[in-house]
Order: structure tokens, then sequence, then C-alpha cells
């Protein structure tokens, strides 16, 4: 049986880290995956990563993971200036004391996948290869248009890049007409944590955790059955558009509801979690610590 445990991307709720943990203790949430504070934190020197180890050390917040950027680079662009960003991106996880790192399997086109696989394989194993060096297990996210995009793909990676492990994304399935069941079966033997944000299929329109066709009643069911001990969900919800996430990603979100505020849009995705675990027999325990 699993107990879950709550995070999430607050930088969804607030460019700067005060806002972030601001929205985190007002929600009773005590971990965080971050990915940006005034910009990416891999772009961050280690004197301004060690105050921001300092800050979540002072409010009570753990680091989940770090949200990495690593992987989310083209296949035919130079593998060793990637590098430098993954060392950085180590770097992080060691000041911040994660010692799991979200990573992607390279941007490449649809028709190129079959002939770009062994590259792909490759570049993931040396990447795998170095964290472990540093103490760090590699998270891969199903992201679009990516190798890893589709149930197929994240199998073959999982399964043939020794040390690596998964992130499910039930959103990131439906945005690239994909099953997320199909998705969880091909993660699960590899599982290391969950996102959790949900989409509606037939619109496109990023929604709270239940009201999509990310399926994560049925998910959360299938991963409670089949793990012991605890496993993280990181709130991912996309509800709100944030400056960081138009800045890096260039992409406009349609949202089902309107948000005043990104802290608006951040409480609203953590309450549907919340009610989603309830529904499910889960009750909050000490520290945000949800079990039967």
């Amino acid at each position: 049986m699993a107990q879950f445990l709550i995070s999430a991307f607050a930088d969804e709720a607030a460019e700067d880290l005060a806002g972030q943990i601001a929205a985190l203790t007002r929600n009773g949430l005590f971990c965080i995956e971050p990915r940006n504070v005034n910009g990416n934190l891999i772009k961050k020197t280690d004197e301004e990563l060690f105050e921001i180890a300092r800050q979540l050390k002072e409010a009570g917040i753990s680091v989940s993971s770090l949200g990495s950027p690593i992987g989310k680079f083209d296949i035919h662009g130079a593998f060793d200036e990637h590098l430098a960003d993954f060392e950085r991106a180590l770097r992080a996880c060691e000041i911040l004391g994660a010692k799991n790192m979200r990573v992607f399997s390279f941007f490449l086109e649809d028709g190129e996948k079959q002939e770009c696989r062994d590259e792909v394989l490759r570049r993931m194993r040396i990447l795998v290869e170095r964290a472990a060096r540093a103490g760090v297990t590699l998270c891969h996210e199903n992201e679009a248009d990516i190798y890893g995009q589709n149930p197929s793909e994240v199998k073959d990676l999982l399964e043939n890049v020794e040390g690596l492990r998964g992130i499910f994304d039930g959103a990131n399935y439906v945005a690239k007409e994909q099953d997320p069941l199909e998705g969880l079966a091909a993660t699960l033997p590899h599982l290391e944590y969950l996102h959790v944000k949900d989409q509606v299929r037939e619109t496109g329109e990023m929604v709270p955790c239940g009201m999509g066709d990310g399926c994560y009643e049925e998910v959360l069911r299938q991963v409670d059955l089949a793990t012991d001990g605890v496993v993280y969900l990181t709130l991912e919800p996309h509800l709100h558009t944030f400056e960081a996430f138009s800045r890096i990603d260039k992409r406009t979100l349609k949202t089902a509801l309107t948000f005043e505020t990104a802290d608006d849009a951040f409480d609203c995705a953590v309450t549907y979690l919340k009610n989603t675990l309830t529904k499910l027999g889960f009750h909050e325990g000490e520290n945000n610590l949800w079990k039967k």
C-alpha cells in the first residue's frame, strides 16, 4: 500500500521564493520540486542556491526532486554543451539536497525516432551514470515532442537505460492523444513519482485533478496497490499562465476555469488533489502524509 506525499512546482504560484514558500505553507505542504526562482535554478550561482536552500530549510520545506530542463534539448545539438548545464543541475541537487532530478529524452521529429533511438539511449545512459556518481537518481517525464512521449517509448527507455526511473504525467499523455493508463503500465515497474496535472482531451483545456481525462483516480488506485512506501505527488497544474512557463516553453495554455491570481489557481489545484485522495479513502496525517 502506498502513502502519498504532496509536493509542487510552486513557481506556478509565484516567481519569487517568498511567494512560493507562502503558497506551500498556507496549503499545508512541506515539499517542493524547485524549477524557477526568478529564473531557472540551473543558471543560479552557488551563492544564490545556498540562499534558496537556507530559506527552504528555515521554512521547513524539503526538496522532493529538482525540476530540471535537462533533456529538453534537440537531439541534433552538441551534447557536450548540454552536459555543462547537466553539471550545474547536479550541483543544484547537491546544494538543495535533492536526491532526484526530473529529466527528458531530447526533442526530435516523430519520423526520425527510430533512427535516433540508439543515440537517445546512449545519451541517457551517460546522464544516468554521471548522476549516479553524484548520488542523484534521474527520473524521466513523458513530455511532448521528445523520444519518451508515448507509452511504448517510455517502456523502451525505462527497460533499456539501467537506473533511469519514471515520472507519470497524465495530462502529457492526453495532450498527445495517448492512453494515460497505458502510460502508467509502462512506467509502474520503474515508477519514482507522479506529476499531477489534468487535461480535457476534446478541448485541450487544463483542469484540476479529476476533472479531465488523465485518469488520476484509477492511476492512484493502481499505484496504491502496486507500491509500498512513500510516493510523491508533484502538483504541476498549469491552471494559470505564469511568467516562468511562458518564458521557457513558449506555450499558450487554455484553462477551463478562470482565476484572478496565480495563487488562486495553485490553491484550487491543491484542494482538488486533496479531495481526490479523500475520495479514494486516504486521510491526511502528520506533515501532509496521506495514507489509508
